[in-house]
């Protein structure tokens, strides 16, 4: 009947504004602390994938963690105790040794590379490869980032060693991620056993503790989702984080592996991403949670895809994960049919269930998201720009998390009260569904693999738009809240594992999620009294009240502490054109106080994203730079120079002048495509013969090199002893860096 409550006396019998209160603090309180929604599992001791086993073996593989990049005495020390653990596996080690250059689209990156692999059994096609990598960056001794994948890897050969295998596996560690994927790029390109891969276990570390995530599969992906059949809990994953991560730029080995077309698990820890590529990337900080998680599914995804008939046809599936207790998982077509036949039942249950305010009904559902999410994107933009920190949230997540959240809920409840006013709730829950379902049609478009975020909830509302039909609105209200809960698990774990992949100063755009669940529930917490009773303004002083003290509290806590530590590498720039000798800082963040007291920091003269400071002169090498051949060509003049910095352990040289001007070759490994930087890391660099292509009509082009060599020298122990106990060097690390410039084609 016109003007009676929704559902008198059945589901709201409290008046409305309660209900509403309520609401709005659930919301909250959900939104603010999903992150406790995840989480790794205690480890079982019973289980085949023997933790404590792969621990031990991993504190021998480590040794003192000294850190291990690419081609250094380290790295070899690191892979002699590697073959020595294989060898008392029972299995034979097998070493491939090559200088690799892997092409980006203006560089290469190349080094000398020694990946290191062993069989289970036999050899053959369509095998099982379990993949991580052994090298570390110059920065941290990498216990997680690949120590976890390493040792995980090892464990499960040591399992899996006891079975009759219906597929080859072969256990691949490969050498030079760290560099730029380059000995994934050597496997893939020159090793014999890379046209036998069939499937890949990759294992792999964003951070160094956490739950782990299965972030990347093939495409097709039917086979792969497959391998998260596992007898623990599930790990972190969704179609639509798959998705994401395939637009975006960040790589792993897999990235190579996938020119190879296996099936694909891709699997990686990614909370403590303070600590990721850092001194505390160590055995200390690691969590054996995390390692037991990381094996105990990289296992089953090992037998699950031993299982799995490479020859059976496959489609492309939506799936995610329940909190770590199942997945699931549909085909994309019915995601599709489930987007379409729930906006069908959005549109009936809308038509029927009021005959007023349809346009304003309408306009709810896109103002609340454009206020919600406007206003958390704004508030985080104050923040940003108030904070002279980039990871200003790195310490304490939860104060711009809170923030956030009332912002995102202050906005949709001034859209509520906008546009509420004589409109029955249902009428604008059913709005709210069509915007929903619309986005979803969206989705399927622009990225397929989001549609698990739509589909379930939305049959369930297609459902509640044939009990619309019978007339039944009750039973279309209940519906409608039984698809938002759904939702709620589903995004729950989903936007943790969002912010985890990505960072909290990122992380405003989720409230999107939050933001949909207000607008989906909060019209049903309001009875038909609203055409006569406009909503009060508590809510929104209440929210506005939560969001100014958590906004303080965001620009007030500090950014970083003992356990989000300030990423500060010292760089000792020597320039050998004009003798000059500086401490060189990224203006990331600012210096802390007691490193500007040792020298003048001011900002560069010639770059104004950099700090500088005279410092003392470098103790390293000189660099000795001869252009041993110049000739002219049917195709240009080539030019080849040589370099030789006997103590470097990286190189990096770049060329400026002439548009056409390339990079040939590097000792004597021709470089495909046109590239204008080559970056070479480890021994093999110490003496380079580099080949450069310009045009015959070339004026002049600039060849600038830079040496680097990590760790400081005693120089520069004053100001080492001047970072903080919150601050920690970062990927490269402190290093001393030599830099020339050679005048070519003069």
């Amino acid at each position: 009947m016109e003007g009676a409550p929704l559902v008198r006396g059945t589901i709201m019998k409290r008046p409305h504004g309660f209900n509403l209160a309520l609401l709005i603090l659930l919301l909250f309180a959900v939104a603010t602390l999903r992150q406790f929604s995840v989480s790794p599992p205690d480890v079982k001791t019973d289980h085949a994938f023997n933790t404590a086993q792969a621990f031990t073996r991993l504190e021998r593989l480590l040794g003192d963690e000294t850190p291990h990049p690419v081609d250094s005495d380290a790295n070899d020390a690191m892979r002699q105790r590697l073959v020595t653990e294989i060898l008392e596996l029972g299995f034979e080690p097998i070493i491939r040794d090559d200088f690799n250059c892997k092409p980006y689209p203006k560089s290469a990156s190349c080094a000398r590379v020694q990946n290191v692999m062993f069989w289970l059994n036999e050899p053959g096609p369509d095998a099982v490869m379990i993949a991580s990598h052994y090298d570390s960056v110059p920065a941290g001794p990498g216990a997680s980032d690949d120590g976890i994948g390493v040792a995980a890897s090892l464990e499960i050969a040591s399992v899996l060693k006891q079975d009759e295998l219906p597929k080859p596996v072969l256990v691949l560690m490969t050498d030079g991620e760290e560099t730029g994927l380059i000995g994934a790029h050597s496997f893939v390109k020159t090793d014999p056993f890379a046209s036998l891969i069939g499937s890949v276990v990759s294992m792999e570390a964003r951070g160094i503790r956490g739950p782990v995530a299965m972030f990347q599969t093939g495409t097709p992906n039917q086979r792969d989702i497959q391998a998260l059949k596992t007898d623990i809990q599930k790990p972190l994953t969704s179609s639509l984080a798959a998705a994401v991560y395939d637009v975006m730029p960040n790589d792993t080995d897999v990235t190579e592996f996938l020119l190879l077309q296996p099936d694909v698990a891709n699997y990686a820890v990614g909370e403590g991403v303070a600590f990721y590529h850092t001194p505390g990337d160590n055995l200390a900080n690691l969590d054996k949670r995390s390692l037991f998680h990381m094996g105990a599914n990289g296992l089953s995804a090992v037998e699950a895809f031993l299982d799995t008939p490479k020859n059976n046809s496959e489609g492309q599936w939506l799936y995610t994960d329940i909190f770590g207790l199942f997945i699931l998982s549909m085909p994309v077509f019915w995601g599709v049919v489930f987007v379409g036949f729930g906006l069908l039942g959005a549109i009936i249950i809308f038509v029927k269930s009021d005959r007023d305010g349809g346009m304003r009904a309408l306009l709810f559902p896109p103002t609340a998201l454009l206020l919600g999410v406007g206003f958390a994107v704004a508030l985080t933009f104050l923040v940003a720009v108030i904070r002279p920190e980039a990871n200003y949230a790195s310490a304490h997540t939860w104060a711009l998390r809170a923030a956030q959240s009332a912002a995102g809920l202050l906005g949709a409840f001034l859209a509520l009260k906008i546009w509420a006013r004589n409109i029955s709730g249902l009428r604008l829950a059913a709005a709210g569904w069509i915007w929903f379902a619309l986005f979803g049609g969206l989705m399927s478009v622009y990225l397929p693999g989001g549609l698990i975020l739509f589909a379930p909830s939305l049959a369930i509302i297609a459902l509640a738009g044939l009990m619309s039909l019978l007339g039944t609105r009750l039973v279309s209200a209940l519906f409608s809240i039984l698809a938002t809960l759904v939702f709620i698990i589903i995004i729950l774990p989903a936007s943790a594992f969002a912010e985890i992949m990505l960072f909290p100063e990122q992380s405003a755009p989720l409230t999107i999620l939050f933001v949909f669940c207000f607008i989906f529930l909060a019209p049903l917490c309001l009875s038909d009294r609203l055409k006569r009773q406009p909503l009060g303004w508590a809510p929104a002083i209440g929210l506005a009240i939560v969001s100014l003290g958590f906004l303080v509290c965001a620009i007030f806590v500090p950014a970083y502490s003992p356990q989000a530590p300030q990423p500060i590498s010292i760089t000792h720039i020597e320039d050998e054109g004009d003798g000059s000798s500086q401490w060189v800082f990224g203006k990331r963040d600012p210096l802390p106080k007691s490193m500007r007291e040792v020298g003048e920091f001011k900002t560069s003269s010639d770059n104004s994203s950099e700090v500088s400071a005279q410092a003392p002169d470098m103790s390293a090498d000189e660099m000795v730079l001869n252009v041993i051949r110049d000739s002219v060509a049917a195709d240009g003049r080539r030019v080849t120079v040589r370099l030789k910095a006997p103590e470097t352990d990286r190189v990096f040289i770049g060329l400026e002048g002439s548009a056409n001007a390339k990079f040939v070759s590097v000792n004597e490994l021709q470089i495909k495509g046109s590239k204008q930087n080559v970056v070479c890391s480890g021994r093999s660099c110490q003496t380079l013969e580099v080949r450069v292509q310009l045009p015959i009509d070339a004026k002049a082009s600039t060849l600038r090199i830079s040496t680097s060599y990590f760790g400081l020298g005693p120089e520069s122990r004053a100001l080492q002893e001047a970072r903080p106990n919150w601050a920690m060097p970062i990927q490269l690390g402190d290093r001393r860096v030599r830099t020339k410039s050679l005048q070519l084609g003069q």
